[in-house]
């Protein structure tokens, strides 16, 4: 059960922040906190400087806990003035210190409220109130507690709600399909709610089986109802939830939980979501590493349940609901094995077979090798039969490496065997041999045969339920095609025409004092007559159900009264008795082959006859006033009528089960006499009424007689239920008192006692073979004598004062009657019988046995073994003690096993006796068992018993008296002559007593054995005690461990780690008979911490640490330094110096710590922390804020800690002094290409900040020329530079100190032009000057020279032979005669190179002189042919920004013209290309590749002969 909070807005006593003393005038501002929830109100508008309001830094949090857990809220406030924090909740006080305790830590400055063993009326909303001088915070938090089972106390609490109207304490949360516990009982064929929920959250694939699971087959009119269910569902998740999708039933993961899955969105997050099994809710955590069994969380739009450490219980029908509506249920069924998988030893390369037979159709198993999941593939196959039944799993080309246990497992199920693999011995060595056909392993048993056992229990369940609902929905309609408005009659038509039938017997109620009943006459199955009661008045006869070869008919009336004759189940007529007085008189149900008749009625009183199952007559008795006579329900071979009435009481006979008469007794006064369910062959009858008092004869189910006894004083005397051989009969009564003779199983007579004082005589239930009846009675008293099942008489006591006797239910062979009994003491008598007869004993082999046979009276027995009589001798004594026979053996053996029989008259009893022996164990097994098993933890334990084979033999083990079942880490193997129990990665918990029992019917043995597991002790117990501190010692105490893992503790190691520092040190160890340590090298001040370790031979323990650190010897705080001093400020730094303490207190002084104070506020902040002091005496704070106006103070640090603080500084400004402007590491020369955008970025420093003014060549700059100026910087921009933008610029910067300039100069250029034609000229032998006509930009750019490059035929390369050459000449050297020169001028300036100016040729060639051919002919050879490329151009992806170089060959006679090409756009003339064409080798060089020229470039040569062209394509990255 789940106790939801209530949420209210009053406030109960005791609740507000400070109730005793709030007045409620205080009224404030609202303020926002930065945790949300809180509440706070500001009492004044303006805080004084260094004050604030309380505010939450950590609220508490909402809580959902299980009842009788610890519940607690924390909290952490601030504010100046420190708040107090006060506790409340909404519907109650928290004033009671055994429920509510509040908390408060300094340390952490937690508050804590704290609920032990919390209970379900502490579920509220609980209120934190944090409140000082200046205002109040205040946050809410709810506890949710889940109650745990029922509380005998809270139900009638709950009605005393209900009869209050407070129904809303009354109604609780509950799921639509209501507990087992609480389900009203079904109608039979009536379908499981359960059904239409599983429906609408499951899939369509799914309906077949969801249906032939619950036995619907009408499809049709299954969809037309759950599309109307749907709809309406829907319309109510649609006020809670949307999008809800993706419904995943639950499973078994790998790791053994269950669980499922759905996806949807909450319209209100706030919305409760709860989890129900079989109708009740349960309990879960947000996460499943809680310790809780169920989790449910989120991830996105998925919520997950999970279910963890699984058991059959947990098999369940699951929902989840969000409020009141329902989102998914899912059913979780558990399957067991019936037959599970069996160890299999294959060869190598041979197939391994692994089958089991599971009790209800899975589509899959788990299956695991060797600890891992194995799914299908190429090595392994899983099979599933077609009714999912059986599962096999196939490991295929078994290998050594196979070798394992395998596992399937079915939910928390599992089986496992081992697969054993051997090698082929045969197999020649080095080569692999060929892989088997053969299949190895199997069950060994029919798997198919217990497969089809098992689905034909599924089956016949699921037809049993296909026939309820079948015949629950006929029967409906039926119901709603039978329209009768006031009277109907029918009769059935006979289906069976020989004997009687077997058919479900239909119990009918009948209403009396009706004007306008229903009456049938119906659904004989009779080879006689059904036929329904004559009516004159417009009342309903029925004779119906009757199932007897004889006749059944309603009886006659004539006054409106109901007639029934109905179920007869008898081979003789059953007939309903004649009524004129509009009463009820009913012959139904018989099951005679006699008579059953209702008696006469003449007062409108009803009379009945119902029920005969006798072969005799079964009437109800005659009433003239009133009264009502049933005669029915007789069971007899004999007569069982009603008694006479003639005063409107009532009189039964009914319900005789005797071949003898049962009838109920006379009435005249209105009384009832019943005389039913007679069971006897003798009489059964209700005694004599006249004063309308009550006689009832029921229940006989004697062979004798039983009657009740007579009673004149109101008094009761009951004979009833004698199971007696002898007589049984009740005492009279003349004072109220109560005499009983019942229950008597007897030969002989049960009776009632007579009674005069209106008490109660009873003479019921008499199984006797003689008479049992009523008494009679004259006062309006009750008589019963019924149930009898007796072949006498059954007959109730006469009564005379209006009381009760009763003569019912006799059991005897004789007659029972009562004595005369004058006051208490109770009288019995009656025939021989047998009180305690023979039983079926097991006797140990050579162990004496005794038999026992008690009598009722002092008779003499035989005794019979297997037919022979037995007499005393040969180890056998027979005994007498006056009604007690004893047959004892002495000694048993095999021999005397045997069927044993006692007889005494004709009375008899029996019973088997079987010798045999109590398991044992061989006595060396015992020893050997007996020795104590010791693993390490991890490892596996194992334990053998030895024994005997026996039959009927069961084997069970223990742990620490609880039994052990295979699964899991326990795994339990059976065999004939032995048993195995193994303990898989046992753990310390496991330590304990193994017992092994053996039972067989003659007794149990058992043996014992010890579980040791190993494992490294527990920590020692704290907490650490320190037994000494002083300047130079530190002892310590601790307390051995609890646990010390199954070997004792050898030494402890303690650890030390001094404060401040990270680093563990190990002081020693110390024996384990020694719990303490002296730490003698410490110093004087310090603090530390320790830890100690227990250490036995399976390792060291886990650490026991101090809580806090421990000082050597006593505190001792330095003085204050001296009063820090401000150097200087800036406005980010402020440079502090002090000087030391005067007074050091003798402890030297290790750093000191600074703190600030911003003004108008009263926190001081510490710059750095004690453990990092500040080793020198002067500190650069730069923890400022700009204009910000801050104070200090220093404290000394030593070992103790932080002493007093100095005095204050004086206040000082984070600002930077004043200063006159100046340039911080300037650029004077900028050179920039045209086009480009200049930039030029001058840093300063001034204060106060300068104002800044630019100038171009001493003139004020150009509009469009940007000023861009920051903090400590000023920028020039000119966005698209032109030559004539070169100049000088200078920058300005002049404050309140002074002013500061600079110049740049900037210079625009582009790369220059070539120069003009050169000129050689020889002046002197070896000289040659060279002249060339200026660039044309020689006169734009005083920068630009010139470089002169030389090329000879003897070397052929070029070198440059001059450089930054001012003027147009240059005179070369070194000219030799017969050597050719070339010469090339370049421009160059500051943005390189300009394209060469060639020069002619100088040398040999120019001088050389034609050879004529002196007329000798000559052959002529054409060397002309049209372009080819040799070498292609290739593919380039430069990235944007870089060089490159892209070149092909072409060859060609003439020398062809080459051109360049981008997208089909010759670039030869394109000055941002650089191509030349050196000997055939074509190149083009880009300095800075751009993104327009990317695309295909194409190159073309051509002569006079032809065409030749190539192609690439240039791709930019950027």
């Amino acid at each position: 059960m789940f106790k939801r909070t209530k949420v209210t807005d009053g406030t109960a006593t005791g609740q507000g922040p400070d109730a005793e003393n709030w007045d409620g005038k205080e009224v404030g501002f609202r303020k926002k906190s930065k945790v949300p929830g809180v509440m706070i109100t500001q009492y004044i508008e303006k805080l004084p400087e260094g004050k604030s309001h309380p505010d939450f830094t950590r609220k508490p949090i909402a809580l959902t806990i299980q009842e009788g857990k610890f519940a607690f809220f924390k909290a952490i406030v601030t504010g100046d003035p420190k708040p107090t924090v006060v506790w409340s909740r909404n519907n109650g006080d928290v004033s009671d210190p055994a429920r509510y305790q509040s908390k408060y830590d300094p340390n952490s400055n937690e508050h804590t409220f704290e609920m032990p063993h919390v209970k379900p009326d502490q579920a509220d909303t609980y209120k934190c109130f944090a409140k000082n001088e200046y205002g109040q915070a205040m946050v809410t938090v709810v506890l949710n507690v889940i109650e745990v089972g029922f509380k005998m106390t809270k139900a009638p609490q709950q009605q005393a709600e209900v009869a209050n109207c407070n129904f809303k304490k009354v109604l609780k949360r509950r799921s639509k399909v209501v507990p087992k516990a609480e389900e009203p009982e079904k109608k039979e064929g009536e379908i499981d709610p359960k059904f239409w929920e599983l429906l609408m959250s499951a899939d369509k694939k799914d309906y077949e089986r969801i249906c032939a699971e619950f036995g619907v087959t009408d499809f049709r009119w299954m969809l037309k109802k759950l599309n109307e269910m749907k709809r309406e569902r829907e319309e109510e998740q649609a006020e809670f939830v949307k999008n809800l999708s993706d419904l995943k039933p639950i499973h078994i993961n790998a790791d053994g939980t269950a669980s499922f899955e759905l996806e949807f969105d909450l319209l209100d997050p706030s919305s409760s979501i709860y989890l129900y099994k079989d109708g009740e809710m349960i309990p879960y955590t947000k996460e499943l590493g809680d310790k809780m069994k169920h989790c449910l969380r989120k991830v996105g739009r998925k919520y997950i349940f999970s279910m963890r450490d699984l058991m059959p219980e947990d098999a369940g029908f699951y929902q989840l609901d969000v409020e009141d509506v329902n989102m998914f249920s899912t059913d979780f069924k558990m399957v067991d094995f019936l037959v599970k998988i069996q160890e299999v030893k294959a060869m190598e390369r041979e197939d391994a077979v692994f089958e089991c037979v599971i009790s209800a159709p899975l589509s899959k198993l788990m299956w695991f090798g060797k600890n891992m999941p194995l799914e299908q593939g190429d090595k392994y196959d899983i099979e599933v039969s077609e009714d999912k039944l059986i599962h096999r799993l196939v490991v295929k080309d078994c290998m050594v490496v196979d070798k394992g246990i395998y596992a399937a497992c079915a939910g928390i199920k599992s089986c496992n065997a081992w697969l054993v693999v051997e090698a082929d011995k045969g197999a020649p060595k080095g080569k692999k041999t060929a892989r088997k056909t053969t299949r190895a392993g199997g069950s060994g048993t029919d798997l198919q045969k217990v497969a089809q056992e098992q689905q034909q229990i599924l089956d016949k369940e699921r037809e049993e339920r296909k026939e309820k609902i079948k015949a629950a929905r006929e029967a409906a309609a039926e119901a709603a095609a039978a329209e009768e408005p006031e009277k109907t009659a029918d009769s059935g038509a006979g289906k069976d025409k020989g004997a009687a039938v077997k058919v479900e017997r239909i119990d009918k109620t009948s209403v009396a004092a009706t004007t306008t009943v229903a009456g049938d006459s119906g659904s004989g199955h009779s080879a006689g007559k059904a036929s329904g009661g004559a009516k004159q008045d417009g009342s309903h006869a029925d004779a119906g159900g009757g199932h007897s070869a004889g006749k059944a008919s309603g009886g006659a009336r004539k006054d409106g009264s109901i007639a029934d004759a109905g179920g007869g189940h008898s081979a003789g007529k059953a007939s309903g008795g004649a009524k004129q007085d509009g009463s009820h008189a009913d012959a139904g149900g018989g099951h005679s082959a006699g008579k059953a008749s209702g008696g006469a009625k003449q007062d409108g009183s009803p009379a009945d006859a119902g029920g005969g199952h006798s072969a005799g007559k079964a009437s109800g008795g005659a009433k003239q006033d009133g009264s009502h006579a049933d005669a029915g329900g007789g069971h007899s071979a004999g007569k069982a009528s009603g008694g006479a009435k003639q005063d409107g009481s009532h009189a039964d006979a009914g319900g005789g089960h005797s071949a003898g008469k049962a009838s109920g007794g006379a009435k005249q006064d209105g009384s009832h006499a019943d005389a039913g369910g007679g069971h006897s062959a003798g009489k059964a009858s209700g005694g004599a009424k006249q004063d309308g008092s009550h006689a009832d004869a029921g229940g006989g189910h004697s062979a004798g007689k039983a009657s009740g006894g007579a009673k004149q004083d109101g008094s009761h005397a009951d004979a009833g239920g004698g199971h007696s051989a002898g007589k049984a009969s009740g005492g009279a009564k003349q004072d109220g008192s109560h005499a009983d003779a019942g229950g008597g199983h007897s030969a002989g007579k049960a009776s009632g006692g007579a009674k005069q004082d209106g008490s109660h005589a009873d003479a019921g239930g008499g199984h006797s073979a003689e008479e049992a009846s009523g008494g009679s009675r004259q006062d309006g008293s009750l008589a019963d004598a019924g149930g009898g099942h007796s072949a006498g008489k059954a007959s109730g006591g006469a009564k005379q004062d209006g009381s009760l006797a009763d003569a019912g239910g006799g059991h005897s062979a004789e007659e029972a009657s009562g004595g005369a009994r004058q006051d208490e003491p109770l009288a019995d008598a009656g025939e021989p019988g047998i009180t305690s007869g023979l039983s079926d004993i097991h006797a140990i082999r050579g162990q004496p046995a005794e038999l026992t046979v008690k009598m009722n009276t002092d008779c003499d027995g035989a005794w019979f073994k297997d037919g022979e009589p037995l007499k005393s001798g040969g180890g056998i004594s027979i005994t007498k003690d006056a009604n007690i026979h004893k047959l004892t053996i002495h000694s048993c053996r095999d021999t005397d096993s045997g069927l044993l029989r006692f007889v005494s008259g004709d009375l008899s009893t029996e019973g088997r006796i079987t010798v045999g022996d109590v398991p044992e164990f061989d006595e060396d097994d015992l020893h050997k068992f007996s020795k104590p098993v010791i693993v390490r933890v991890g490892q596996n334990a194992a334990f053998k018993m030895p024994f005997q084979p026996q039959e009927s033999l069961t084997v069970s083990w223990f742990k620490d008296g609880t039994e052990l079942k295979d699964g899991g880490g326990v795994k339990i193997v059976r065999e004939p002559n032995h048993s195995r129990l193994l303990l898989r990665d046992c753990l310390r918990s496991d330590s304990g007593e193994i017992k092994i029992q053996l039972k067989n019917p003659f007794g149990a043995v058992e043996a014992t054995s010890q579980l040791i597991v190993l494992d490294r002790p527990g920590p020692p117990e704290g907490p650490v005690e320190t037994v000494e501190t002083t300047s130079s010692v530190i002892e310590i105490k601790w307390n051995p461990p609890k646990d010390d893992g199954g070997s004792a503790v050898t030494n402890y190691i303690i650890e030390r780690q001094e404060r401040g520092h990270s680093l563990w040190t190990k002081l020693g160890d110390v024996s384990a008979e020694k719990t303490s340590f002296r730490d003698r090298n410490v110093t004087h001040g310090k603090k530390y911490s320790y830890r100690i370790y227990a250490e036995n031979p399976q390792g060291l323990s886990d650490s026991l640490e101090t809580a806090d650190s421990i000082m050597a010897g006593i505190m001792i705080l330095s003085g204050p330094p001296g009063k820090p001093k401000v150097v200087s400020t800036s406005k980010t730094c402020i440079n502090l110096t002090w000087t030391p303490p005067e007074d050091d207190k003798g402890v030297p002084i290790i750093g000191y710590q600074v703190e600030k104070r911003k003004k108008d506020t009263n926190q001081w902040l510490a710059l750095n922390a004690i453990n990092e002091p500040i080793e020198d005496v002067n500190y650069a704070v730069k923890d400022v804020t700009e204009g910000a106006e801050y104070e200090f103070r220093v404290s000394a640090i030593n070992e103790s800690g932080a002493g007093d603080a100095s005095p204050p500084s004086a206040m000082a400004c984070a600002k930077n002094p004043n200063m006159r402007p100046c340039f911080k590491d300037p650029e004077d020369f900028l050179v920039v290409r045209a086009g480009n955008s200049v930039r030029v970025k001058i840093s300063y420093e001034a204060e106060p900040p300068p104002h800044i003014t630019w100038l171009k060549d001493d003139e004020p700059i150009a509009p469009w020329i940007n000023v861009i100026n920051t903090e400590g910087m000023s920028q020039l921009v000119i966005p698209s530079s032109k030559r004539s933008d070169s100049a000088i610029y200078t920058i300005k910067a002049k404050n309140s100190v002074g002013e500061a300039f600079f110049d740049v100069e900037v210079r625009v250029t582009d790369e220059p032009k070539c120069p003009g034609p050169v000129e050689l000229e020889q002046t002197v032998y070896g000289k040659v000057a060279v002249s060339w006509v200026p660039s044309p930009d020689q006169e734009l750019d005083d920068r630009l020279y010139y470089v002169v490059s030389q090329h000879d035929s003897n070397t052929r390369m070029w070198k440059t032979v001059a450089d930054r050459l001012f003027a147009n000449t240059y005179t070369a050297h070194n000219i030799l005669p017969g050597i050719e020169y070339h010469f090339r001028v370049y421009a160059k300036n500051d943005m390189g190179l300009s394209d060469p100016s060639q020069s002619p040729t100088w040398g040999a060639n120019s001088n050389r002189v034609p050879i004529s051919s002196n007329g000798v002919s000559s052959m002529e050879i054409s060397f002309e042919r049209p372009p080819s490329i040799l070498v292609p151009l290739k593919v380039h992806t430069p990235p944007k920004g870089y060089q490159l170089y892209m070149t092909c060959a072409v060859r060609g006679c003439p020398t062809p013209n080459v051109s360049w090409y981008l997208n089909n756009t010759c670039i030869n003339s394109d000055k941002n290309y650089y191509i030349t064409n050196s000997c055939g080798v074509c190149s083009m060089y880009i300095l800075r590749v751009r993104e327009n020229d990317g695309g295909e470039y194409r190159v073309v040569a051509v002569n006079s002969l032809g065409k030749a062209e190539c192609s690439t394509k240039l791709t930019v990255r950027d």
